[in-house]
């Protein structure tokens, strides 16, 4: 069941951005492809996912449409290649695992929050978020809790970091900065209300699908260690400075309003809709993960 799990977090992924890709980066379906058979393979040869990172080396020559693509498959393919290594491979360092994990978490999330290009600021975020995998993976085999524990951060990640990235990916065609990102309300109001869905999600505000995520690690930390908690919820707290930023920025300035192909903003409402209803209502995705990993 967990091959069916994460192969319909790979067929999401692949779908998505090439809608994406179909009006902006026609090019991009090639790597979408290539990239969807290389995740199928490493659901079967868990140990070549680590190869994944390939193209994300390359970030600076990759155009926007590629980059989005390159950072999504990334997230699902090291959830994968992560949960496969705590599955087989047992140590008594869980632990001090953890605590590193947290710590490098807190280090990445101060200079996102400082950080003044699109691409870095997304890159920061998408490590932070496989971060957070490896943390959850580390508390679930402390906790004996790896089936849902162990995978509900990359179910959430999912949507949230798609809603995140192909909002964004509307918005920052041909720009560099975050500041370029300003009047982006203004530009066109539902996308820019999709990416804020998308920031507070992440972020781990209530009421978000990213929220439940981060709860069920609290819960379970707490029970092992406070003082992993307590850093928890130090990066929780860098995490909300970091992502607000980029609601604000969108919300401030001034921009000429723009028009972006319907099926891509209905996509994308479909993707924060999801965030909020997995947030709101937990009890679904608690019973998705549950009958998906029985």
């Amino acid at each position: 069941m967990l091959h069916m799990f994460f192969t319909v977090l790979i067929a999401l992924v692949g779908l998505t951005t090439a809608i994406y890709s179909l009006f902006y980066e026609k090019k991009n379906l090639i790597l979408i492809a290539v990239l969807i058979l290389f995740s199928f393979l490493s659901l079967y040869y868990w140990y070549i996912g680590i190869f994944i990172l390939i193209p994300i080396i390359f970030y600076k020559k990759l155009k926007l449409g590629s980059f989005i693509t390159a950072n999504m498959f990334s997230a699902v393919v090291l959830a994968w290649f992560f949960l496969q290594m705590f599955l087989i491979f047992e140590t008594p360092f869980y632990f001090y695992i953890a605590l590193i994990t947290v710590i490098v978490m807190c280090g990445l999330a101060i200079p996102g929050i400082f950080e003044k290009r699109i691409k870095e600021f997304l890159l920061i975020s998408s490590a932070i978020q496989i971060l957070f995998i490896i943390l959850d993976l580390s508390v679930a085999k402390m906790a004996g809790k790896l089936d849902v524990l162990g995978t509900i951060q990359i179910f959430n990640y999912t949507f949230a970091g798609l809603t995140l990235f192909l909002t964004i990916g509307l918005f920052a065609r041909g720009k560099k900065l975050v500041s370029d990102l300003e009047g982006s309300v203004f530009k066109n109001k539902w996308n820019d209300a999709f990416a804020t869905i998308a920031c507070l999600s992440l972020a781990g505000l209530p009421a978000f699908n990213m929220f439940v995520s981060e709860w069920f690690l609290l819960v379970a930390s707490f029970a092992i260690s406070p003082m992993i908690t307590t850093l928890c919820v130090f990066v929780a707290l860098l995490l909300f400075v970091m992502y607000y930023k980029i609601v604000y920025v969108m919300l401030v300035g001034e921009g000429k309003p723009r028009i972006f192909p319907k099926i891509l903003t209905i996509q994308n409402g479909i993707l924060a809709i999801s965030c909020l209803v997995l947030g709101l209502l937990p009890q679904i995705q608690y019973e998705i993960l549950t009958r998906l990993l029985a």
